[in-house]
């Protein structure tokens, strides 16, 4: 999710963002939980969380600790962005040494 936070708002956004990733952090299957800043545009919060399961994703979203974001989402001064990605597999250092790993044709 992509939140435009007003300057004026910042410290009441970043207080409520706390406490939500708390929260969240301890609802079954909540995997990570973390909020990020835009580095070219300060204003903007980036939420990012992983779910282990699309049950528990839904169960969260109507939970009551799901209201802090949607209160979030008010303070907004933009429209927010909300995306919802599924991720069939995972992979890590092992692919960048894969792909490394074939010659490069010319």
């Amino acid at each position: 999710m992509r939140i435009k936070v007003p300057r004026n708002r910042r410290k009441d956004f970043l207080d409520a963002a706390r406490m939500f990733s708390g929260r969240c952090r301890v609802q079954p299957g909540c995997l990570s939980c973390r909020f990020y800043q835009e580095l070219d545009n300060t204003d903007t919060a980036i939420l990012i969380q992983e779910w282990d399961s699309r049950t528990n994703l839904n169960d969260h979203m109507r939970s009551n600790e799901f209201r802090i974001i949607l209160s979030l989402m008010e303070l907004s001064s933009e429209t927010p962005k909300f995306k919802l990605s599924t991720v069939f597999k995972t992979e890590g250092l092992e692919a960048i040494e894969t792909a490394r790993a074939v010659e490069f044709r010319v």
